[in-house]
């Protein structure tokens, strides 16, 4: 769809702005904000921030920065602009991006009907409660406590929402209490454009070092089927060649084929078994 709406001029100054960096990035990729509490934006933004350039722009914007850069750029009008985008400009790849968003990821206080990413533990030890209302609350979620000199104390680590289970109400005033922030937070990398094609979600979300692993088990697993075989190819042919020698060899021995060799081993055999016969005649002889 072509975008011919007249822009006032402090408008289309930035969608100039935005579509030059578009024109000029590497990879451009859309993260979708929503939900992601101002200061661990701002935290996570600069701390990435020599990894990539990220800009928060109204979604109309960007819609025609991408309409005016995607001459320059294949595909670009494909990328997904989600609920709400902000922008960013990167010489790294979509997936190394991907890895990088998810290994810094910030902590973040739990909200009630939230899902558990792991197991929630409370741990053992004095708490900052003075007995009161407070003992029988924690007693109420299970957690196993008493009163020492003045505080409330848990007496061992107690696991109150399990991986995967809502978090109730009272859960999460508690965790807010204790200072625990439990829940994960970040840049949800929605979609990312790269020399012409663009990457959604679904294909970013994958985990490398598995699929690495992977990848590595079954070439291991191809090789050994090879082996077995056998199969010969360029990575196992030295390997056949030394096995069919040996298994030649070791036959060879068994049915003793005079091979030259062999000749030494069946020599020194042969002189073996002269020595135990001459012992046994001198033993009969006596």
């Amino acid at each position: 769809m072509i975008l011919t709406k007249k822009l006032p001029e402090w408008k289309e100054k930035k969608v100039n702005e935005i579509a030059e960096k578009i024109a000029n990035a590497h990879t451009v990729a859309i993260v979708d904000i929503k939900g992601l509490p101002a200061p661990q934006f701002h935290r996570l933004r600069g701390k990435l921030r020599d990894y990539m350039n990220i800009q928060v722009v109204k979604k109309s914007i960007l819609k025609f920065a991408i309409e005016k850069a995607k001459n320059s750029k294949k595909n670009i009008e494909k990328l997904n602009l989600g609920e709400m985008p902000a922008i960013l400009f990167s010489e790294l790849g979509p997936f190394k991006l991907a890895k990088l968003f998810q290994e810094n990821m910030a902590p973040a206080a739990a909200k009630p009907g939230q899902i558990a990413p792991e197991d929630i533990v409370i741990q053992a030890g004095p708490t900052p409660f003075a007995p009161g209302p407070m003992l029988s609350e924690l007693k109420a979620l299970g957690l196993q406590v008493k009163v020492e000199a003045g505080k409330i104390v848990v007496q061992k680590d107690s696991t109150i929402v399990k991986k995967g289970e809502p978090i109730s109400k009272e859960v999460a005033e508690l965790l807010l209490k204790l200072g625990i922030q439990p829940m994960k937070v970040g840049f949800k990398l929605i979609s990312a454009w790269e020399d012409g094609f663009v990457f959604e979600e679904d294909v970013l979300a994958f985990n490398v070092e598995e699929y690495i692993e992977n990848l590595q088990k079954a070439a291991s697993e191809a090789f050994k089927l090879s082996i077995g075989l056998p199969y010969p190819t360029k990575e196992n042919i030295s390997i056949l060649i030394t096995k069919a020698y040996n298994e030649a060899k070791a036959l060879a021995r068994e049915r003793e084929i005079f091979t030259e060799e062999l000749a030494g081993e069946f020599l020194s055999k042969a002189q073996a078994q002269a020595t135990e016969l001459n012992k046994y005649v001198e033993s009969k002889s006596s």
